[in-house]
């Protein structure tokens, strides 16, 4: 036995004096912080209680917080204690059993901490304070269990200590994890408030510790100089080490990985995204751990090919996706033969990474751009059903408007306040320098589920959140400027959750146009019922034959004189007869009806008395759609009046009119699927042209209009449409006359969007901005022209201007005496716009 041995043999049964190393007591506290930032960092990816995804995060934290803020700290902490002189044979030597069960206890107990406290949104005064106390008795347990396991010394305590360390620990880890998650529940817990959180989490494992090591006294049972004890400390630092390693990698990978999504969320702002907006039955919206909405990209941008050419909602081609989403069974067959559509045109022409290059001179391609787009949104649209672990026809419906992204200033001008009112000519030009100013658009598919998808969607990974609390972020990371991206959020909730409808009976309402500067017109509509008109419901269910007589000595008046008229109507004596009590009712309705527009240029709307019949809500969700009857007032508004109050606002007239046709169980859907079959199949069965056969498609210049006019016909109806005669072109001097533009400058633009009178087009007002009128050149097309006869000054308010009239439904003749349908079935809009060219003309 060595004389250190016989020094140390007087120490047997004895407490033995203890230092601390400064250096491994810093350290313990960087082990416990970095434990604990790595699991506040997977808590906070946490969606819900339940799926494979939320799981892994559970234990995944449990072992970070348990494994390494608390288990390594604790080790790390007990190598800066020296006992007596530092000799290695009396120094602290543990237990391999009870080290093992130090390191599973706290993670058991944490696992049930996290458990209690749940990964919702609401704070509970409970369950949080109770997740909080297990999480400060885990680390309480753990510190007693691995002292427990110490083989050559036993601990002595001090009870004030003791408990001392047990209220910090338990206190510090109830406000750590409470700041914590009221930071989660409010969107605000960036990655340095969860650090500052991380900070207090790490002080309650040192604190507890150190406080309960500065209470303990080592007493020496056996000293052993002979048998060194360095190995298992060493070891155990190596564990510890590599633990700790682990937490770093872990906490470098989920920066990397957000750092990606926002630097990806930045580009994609900068291009045409499709989003899904997903809310569930209280209305919180969807997004993901960090707070964005799910998404694909569409298409680098929509090209447009002039300065009179916006896409939005007057659109053609967002009018169609517009209805697809209303009909996704009308595509979902055709999506395979799109991707290869897609990947067909990227072979041949591999200068088209994104979409087809629209500046490039061969026709052939340039023509295919809409049909490009088209496809590229429909296979994104099946890319994000996907994402999303959903069919096809269960993602959703487009929103009524388009989002402008990329842009961080408000372009408005300054001047413009809510209530204010400003010309035509500026909200045309605001609207134009906003998407000018900004590089993307956001188109949102929007639906509401019930709580049971609701949770297995929260199960799969994402969150459902208030809508105030994630507008911000939205609108940070989409770099949206929306005055009120909030408000928008909730009115995509309320259309998520059907589309709205007129209930039966008999309504009063106000048919009012306006002339756009860009061309065509705009209606007026209610803010929160965009596919209707303003109106007033009667209490009558439906018309009969004398009250429609009564109504035709009202038919051509103004308010002010239909008013006029009811009121001398009014009874004076006891008995009212029935015509009586119905002047009443009709009078009731129409004050109603002119308090809710509040605008005294309604006085001026004149009268359509015969009642048109338009859809309504069926007697089940599952049941088409009804009829009721419409009594409405005409009015042509000048070209520079805007909307009064924030009730009524105007949407674009063929957008309004394409919204008439996508009702839920709508007859027109299966309308709208042969159409689209039509269109696409030939284009989808055919092989996709290299760049030489595409040269010796084009004809020669003398026969290019005729030639394009074909190809849109072969694109529509096959191979046959070649056979049908086309009108030969007018003179050059006539074009102008006609209103009909021809030539290079304009070909590439009629191939991407279809003409305002394009037999695609459907029934349609427009207005021709032509000295000498505009007429469409067609066969078998019937056309009502309205034209202000002094050439100024008219009910729109524009010099020289006109309305014109294609009629629905419009047959073009074959060479074997057939006719094929081209246009929608008819819609009550297509008849108020014929009553109102009829009384213009």
């Amino acid at each position: 036995m060595t004389d250190n041995a016989i020094d140390w043999k007087e120490w047997e049964g004895r407490i033995v004096p203890r230092q601390f190393t400064p250096g491994f007591v810093v350290l313990s506290y960087l082990v416990s912080f970095i434990g604990a930032w790595t699991t506040l960092e997977l808590l906070h990816r946490r969606t819900a209680g339940k799926g494979l995804y939320n799981w892994l995060l559970l234990f995944s934290s449990s072992i970070s917080m348990g494994g390494i803020s608390i288990w390594c700290m604790h080790y790390i902490g007990n190598r800066a204690i020296v006992l007596g002189d530092g000799h290695l044979g009396i120094q602290i030597a543990y237990n391999q059993g009870f080290t093992a069960l130090s390191f599973f206890v706290p993670i058991i107990v944490l696992l049930a901490a996290f458990m209690a406290v749940g990964s919702d949104d609401k704070i509970s005064r409970v369950r949080l304070p109770v997740g909080g106390a297990l999480a400060g008795l885990a680390i309480c347990g753990m510190h007693y269990l691995g002292q427990a396991g110490i083989s050559n010394y036993t601990c002595i305590y001090s009870v004030g200590y003791v408990v001392g360390s047990a209220v910090i620990a338990v206190f510090a880890s109830i406000t750590a994890l409470s700041v914590f998650f009221a930071l989660r529940a409010a969107w605000t817990d960036s990655w340095w408030k969860r650090a500052m959180c991380a900070v207090i989490l790490g002080c309650a494992v040192f604190g507890m510790h150190w406080v309960a090591s500065v209470g303990t006294n080592y007493r020496l049972k056996m000293a052993n100089p002979g048998k060194s004890h360095d190995i298992p400390r060493n070891s155990t630092v190596i564990v510890i080490i590599v633990l700790s390693v682990a937490a770093c990698v872990i906490i470098l990978g989920l920066t990397i990985i957000t750092q990606r999504r926002r630097t990806r969320s930045a580009n994609r702002a900068q291009q045409v995204l499709l989003a899904s907006a997903i809310f569930d039955p209280n209305g919180r919206l969807m997004v993901t751990p960090e707070g964005l909405l799910p998404n694909q990209k569409v298409t680098t941008s929509y090209v447009e090919w002039s300065f009179d050419e916006v896409f939005g909602t007057s659109h053609p081609v967002f009018q169609w996706i517009f209805r697809t989403t209303r009909n996704w069974s009308s595509i979902s067959t055709l999506i395979p033969g799109m991707r290869t559509h897609i990947q067909q045109t990227r072979k041949y022409r591999p200068e088209l990474k994104s979409e087809t290059d629209p500046h490039d001179s061969e026709d052939v391609y340039a023509e295919n751009y809409s049909v490009i787009f088209r496809e590229l949104f429909c296979t994104a649209a099946a890319d994000l059903a996907e994402q999303l672990n959903q069919p096809l026809e269960n993602v959703g419906v487009l929103f009524d408007e388009i989002l402008n992204t990329g842009e961080m200033h408000n372009t408005e001008p300054g001047a413009r306040r809510k209530g204010t009112k400003s010309s035509a000519d500026e909200e045309t030009n605001v609207a134009a320098a906003r998407v000018l100013s900004s590089k993307g658009q956001l188109l949102i598919l929007v639906r509401s589920v019930d709580r049971p998808e609701a949770d297995r969607l929260a199960a799969s990974g994402y969150r459902f959140a208030e809508v105030k609390g994630v507008a911000p972020i939205l609108s940070r990371s989409m770099q949206i400027n929306c005055d009120d991206l909030p408000g928008q959020l909730t009115n995509m909730y309320e259309y998520s959750k059907d589309t709205p409808i007129m209930n039966p009976g008999v309504h009063l309402a106000l048919f009012a146009l306006r002339a756009r500067v860009r061309g065509g017109f705009d209606i007026l509509v209610p803010k929160n019922r965009r596919n209707q008109l303003p109106a007033m419901k009667l209490p009558i269910d439906s018309l009969r034959g004398w009250e429609s007589e009564y109504l035709s000595q009202l038919d051509g008046m103004s308010v002010s004189a239909c008013l006029k008229f009811l009121n001398a109507k009014s009874p004076n004596a006891v008995t009212v007869s029935k015509e009586q009590l119905f002047a009443i009712e009709f009078r009731d309705a129409l004050v109603a009806l002119k308090d809710e527009i509040d605008d005294p240029i309604f006085n001026d709307a004149l009268l359509i008395a015969h009642p048109l019949t338009v859809p309504c809500r069926g007697p089940n969700p599952d049941a088409p759609p009804g009829r009721a009857a419409i009594i409405t007032f005409r009015l042509i508004v000048p070209i520079q009046f805007r909307a009064h109050g924030q009730k009524l606002e105007f949407v674009p007239l063929s957008f309004f009119r394409t919204q008439q046709y996508v009702y839920r169980n709508s007859p027109d859907h299966q309308h709208f699927t042969r159409k689209v079959h039509r269109e696409f199949a030939p284009i989808l069965s055919k092989r996709r042209p290299s760049v030489d056969d595409g040269r010796k498609s084009i004809m020669s210049s003398g026969r290019r209009e005729s030639s394009e006019g074909f190809k849109r016909l072969e694109s529509v109806y096959g191979d046959n449409a070649m056979d049908m005669p086309m009108p030969a072109l007018p003179p050059r001097a006539q074009r102008r006359f006609l209103g009909v533009r021809f030539g290079r400058r304009h070909e590439k633009r009629e191939a991407l969007t279809p003409p305002r009178l394009s037999l695609e087009s459907g029934s349609e007002a427009m207005l021709v901005e032509d000295q000498f009128g505009g007429i469409m050149v067609s066969q078998e097309v019937s056309v009502i022209v309205g034209r202000d006869e002094e050439g100024g000054g008219g009910d729109d308010g524009q010099r020289g201007t006109e309305l014109v009239k294609m009629m629905p439904q419009a047959k073009m003749g074959t060479r074997g005496g057939a006719t094929k349908e081209l246009d929608e079935p008819e819609t009550y809009v297509d008849r108020l716009i014929a009553i109102c060219v009829k009384a213009r003309g």
